[in-house]
């Protein structure tokens, strides 16, 4: 059985495209219930693969799950045929996926943590908490986000660097 990747995507663009992604989102997520399997939008080709599950469309943000991982190639195809952006978080914590992708002006960019990432959380097994910095948390969703946006301002300062 696969693992469930979290998959929240928020859309950027003319806010007039949002209501035919609400359209969408809305029918697939229908399709998805009465059919019982994942779903992909009818100008995706099944090539593309990354179906989603249990999709919904709530406050113009979609959330659903993947397979294993997140479907870049499948959102891609979405935000090009809408001519729209995204921003796409991402989580699979049982095989270390935790991550945020953009999409904008067709470039596309994926800021991720790696397995020593992970590393640097300690978990305490008496107290059930985890620990990082000095800090102690009851969850390590807090510590991964922590170590996500020190890399997402790493990026932007290397990319202002070479721009």
């Amino acid at each position: 059985m696969a693992n469930w990747c979290s998959n929240t995507v928020e859309f950027i663009g003319e806010h007039s495209q949002f209501e035919y992604l609400e359209v969408l989102f809305t029918a697939i997520a229908a399709k998805e219930k009465k059919e019982g399997k994942g779903q992909l939008p009818l100008f995706v080709n099944e090539r593309d693969s990354g179906y989603l599950f249990d999709t919904r469309w709530e406050g113009g943000i979609l959330y659903y799950e993947t397979k294993w991982s997140p479907n870049f190639e499948v959102m891609k195809r979405i935000a090009e045929h809408f001519s729209i952006g995204f921003i796409h978080r991402y989580a699979e914590p049982g095989n270390m996926v935790y991550g945020e992708a953009t999409y904008k002006d067709g470039v596309f960019t994926d800021v991720f943590l790696e397995p020593e990432d992970y590393q640097l959380c300690g978990y305490d097994e008496e107290s059930d908490t985890y620990c990082f910095e000095g800090n102690t948390y009851e969850s390590n969703d807090e510590i991964l986000e922590i170590l996500l946006e020190r890399k997402k301002a790493i990026k932007a300062l290397q990319d202002a660097n070479n721009g």
